[in-house]
């Protein structure tokens, strides 16, 4: 009598579908949220702060108001007047909660005080307290 042996072969398949829909979701995913950025960040020369703490502005609803050295507000990319900006801290402290919201001014260096003053009044009138400046260190001085 005559044993034979039989091999056993495991038979593994590995699905890739699942990994090429999460890559793709990811790709998609990190391409809005660039896009979010941009919109937030206008290009300005911050000024300088020797002193400060850094911000944790965490939860809630975050606008970045960006001020430009004539005078124009930006907010999300889109051009904004001292009663324009209000209605859109109105409408956010209504949808949030004026406690939940927080401003960033991101102010150009050269810009007049008196363009800014309007944001912080707009921001107090609406009982919004969590405001911060977006300042930039001092430049290193070269050393003796």
């Amino acid at each position: 009598m005559k044993l034979t042996r039989t091999r056993r072969t495991v038979a593994c398949e590995v699905n890739i579908t699942p990994l090429i829909d999460i890559v793709f979701l990811l790709i998609i995913f990190s391409m809005v949220v660039s896009q979010f950025t941009k919109l937030e960040v206008t290009n300005v020369v911050l000024p300088e702060a020797h002193e400060g703490v850094e911000a944790r502005l965490s939860g809630g609803g975050r606008i970045v108001v960006n001020v430009l050295p004539t005078g124009r507000m930006v907010v999300a990319g889109t051009g904004h007047s001292t009663g324009s900006l209000g209605e859109v801290l109105s409408a956010e402290a209504a949808r949030r909660g004026a406690a939940n919201v927080s401003v960033v001014i991101r102010s150009d260096r050269q810009t007049p005080w008196a363009s800014v003053a309007p944001i912080l009044r707009a921001c107090a009138d609406r009982r919004i307290d969590r405001v911060r400046v977006a300042v930039r260190p001092p430049a290193a001085s070269p050393e003796s």
